[in-house]
């Protein structure tokens, strides 16, 4: 009987830990409470309660309650993996691939079972999940998943996500804002080459037209010239013809017919 009711009164706090604390409460009411769910957890995985073995882990690892330490929450999360707890298995992998890089080979079967795990609702694989696509570990970053896995957590009340979602929404709304930029410097620039294309052409059309301008003015002349010599040689072989025709009218002493007659 006895027992029983230890259990009880233990399973007990582990519930009362879970319970969100009213919002109007202090910043400094907040802070004590969640060092003293800090120092009631750590009692309890001293004495080998998995659930709070992992429940301490995740406070060291997201420094609730306590100053942030990867290396104390890497302890607890592998003390309760070795419990048997599969969430902490699972968070115990992810912190080591956040800090060496994934490893196809040999995290493989660890993303597959994150995945199956999250496609079956399980909230600690979906909010895992969610940080992987967050973070682009093990798989191609993408926010947008990573948003939507946060917010399925949020709605089953399982973990308070809401500033892993604000940073995330945040991240999103630089990044639009981004490519919104790259989008008007593209435009300016698209804009730019087709006004400086549209003056090269304005240029080369104009150069077209100037060139076929003066080769037109050039054949012009060039067959003025042509006329002119032609015309100048006729006259020269006039004269010539009528010195001819005058000596030999002179030399005969009677009419020859000029050169004009025949011509």
């Amino acid at each position: 009987m006895m027992k029983q009711i230890k259990i009880f009164i233990v399973t007990f706090l582990l519930t009362i830990t879970c319970i969100t604390f009213p919002i109007t409460a202090g910043a400094d009411e907040l802070v004590s409470q969640s060092s003293n769910i800090f120092k009631f957890q750590q009692k309890l995985a001293m004495n080998g309660n998995v659930h709070a073995q992992y429940k301490l882990a995740s406070m060291y690892e997201t420094g609730d309650g306590v100053t942030a330490d990867i290396k104390q929450a890497k302890h607890w999360y592998s003390r309760a993996a070795e419990a048997g707890s599969k969430p902490a298995m699972h968070r115990s992998t992810y912190l080591e691939a956040k800090e060496k890089g994934f490893d196809p080979a040999k995290d493989a079967d660890w993303l597959n079972s994150v995945k199956t795990e999250a496609g079956a609702h399980k909230a600690e694989a979906m909010f895992l999940l969610g940080q992987l696509y967050g973070e682009g570990i093990g798989v191609k970053k993408d926010l947008l998943k990573s948003l939507e896995l946060l917010k399925q957590v949020r709605i089953l009340g399982v973990a308070n996500v809401d500033k892993q979602i604000a940073f995330i929404q945040n991240e999103i709304d630089q990044q639009n804002k981004s490519e919104q930029r790259k989008k008007v410097v593209r435009s300016k620039e698209n804009l730019r080459l087709k006004q400086a294309s549209e003056t090269q052409l304005a240029t080369q059309q104009a150069d077209t037209e100037q060139q076929a301008k003066q080769k037109a003015e050039a054949e012009k002349l060039a067959q003025a010239e042509k006329i002119r010599r032609y015309e100048k040689a006729m006259m020269q072989l006039k004269m010539e013809q009528q010195l001819i025709d005058r000596q030999q009218e002179w030399a005969s002493g009677g009419d020859v017919a000029s050169a004009d007659d025949e011509i």
